[in-house]
């Protein structure tokens, strides 16, 4: 069944509180968009140089707090666009292999379960690109019903940050590596149903 719960849901409030000041200072959304790049680079050299998973963990937050936040500044200032939408989605592909690449490094001669830290983040940048991937293709079909399963981008980006405060950031990383690929088998069935189902009902 689709998924209506979502942790953007959560921090709806805070998000527009931080953007309607940025809005009327007339700060442009793509500003924003590359300050979640920067804050996942922040996050990333601070673990590889302090080992500090709630440093991490704080920063990979603002990442996918402000992530919100430059949307919702393009709409609150009536200048959303294709392009910035555009921008916004390759960027946050960087942000998140940033993320993810950082754990490869600090841990790389880890062990999880018998595989090397380096294959889960494999695992998990294949399942976080498919997630998107696998959805902005059923858009570009005509798929309308988009907001399904358990593991979309802010759902996983939260999880990692919990654990990342806790010091528990490679069990973290178990977990948002087996969402991204469970999330994208099931999005990729529920997207082709739907395309098979509309292609049916035209011929009808």
């Amino acid at each position: 069944m689709p998924s209506r719960y979502r942790v953007r849901r959560v921090f709806k409030g805070l998000v527009w509180a931080i953007a309607r000041p940025l809005a009327r200072a007339g700060v442009r959304p793509d500003t924003i968009t590359y300050l979640c790049l920067l804050f996942a680079l922040i996050a990333a050299l601070g673990l590889n140089l302090s080992g500090s998973t709630i440093f991490f963990g704080i920063f990979v937050f603002l990442s996918g707090l402000f992530d919100g936040v430059d949307g919702a500044v393009a709409r609150e200032r009536g200048i959303a666009s294709d392009a910035g939408a555009f921008t916004d989605s390759v960027i946050d592909k960087i942000s998140e292999v940033l993320i993810l690449s950082a754990i490869a490094v600090e841990y790389s001669t880890t062990t999880i379960f018998g595989l090397h830290v380096t294959g889960w983040v494999i695992i998990a940048i294949t399942g976080w690109i498919l997630t998107s991937y696998t959805r902005a293709r059923a858009t570009s079909l005509g798929v309308t019903d988009l907001d399904i399963g358990l593991g979309g981008r802010s759902e996983r980006l939260f999880t990692l940050v919990v654990f990342s405060i806790l010091t528990l950031l490679l069990w973290g990383l178990v977990i948002v590596a087996l969402m991204g690929i469970l999330t994208a088998t099931y999005r990729f069935h529920y997207y082709r149903n739907e395309i098979i189902q509309t292609q049916n009902s035209t011929n009808d």
